[in-house]
């Protein structure tokens, strides 16, 4: 079990939009990620970010990634299984 103090600590340090619909995730842990979303764009989940300027307004709290001001909202584990969903789709 984590102490109190270690799950106070973010998960994701930041994100940046990168070009092709790619999000560069830095995590807490100093590990990062490149996450392609394209696949992601075809769902009514995730359709809005389609528009290239809500994609690149992305942030995130450290627990949460966000578009648009909250418009889009999901969280870093959700954020996670999509980069190991899409692996397994390339195998």
């Amino acid at each position: 079990m984590l102490d109190r103090e270690a799950r106070l600590v973010p998960f994701i340090k930041s994100v940046a939009p990168l070009s092709d619909w790619r999000l560069f995730v830095e995590m807490a842990s100093g590990s990062w990620v490149v996450v392609d979303m394209r696949s992601k764009l075809e769902t009514a989940r995730y359709a809005d970010l389609r528009d290239a300027e809500l994609f690149r307004s992305v942030t995130t709290d450290g627990d949460f990634v966000s578009w648009g001001d909250g418009r889009v909202t999901v969280t870093a584990r959700e954020l996670m299984d999509a980069v190991f969903f899409d692996r397994k789709a390339l195998e």
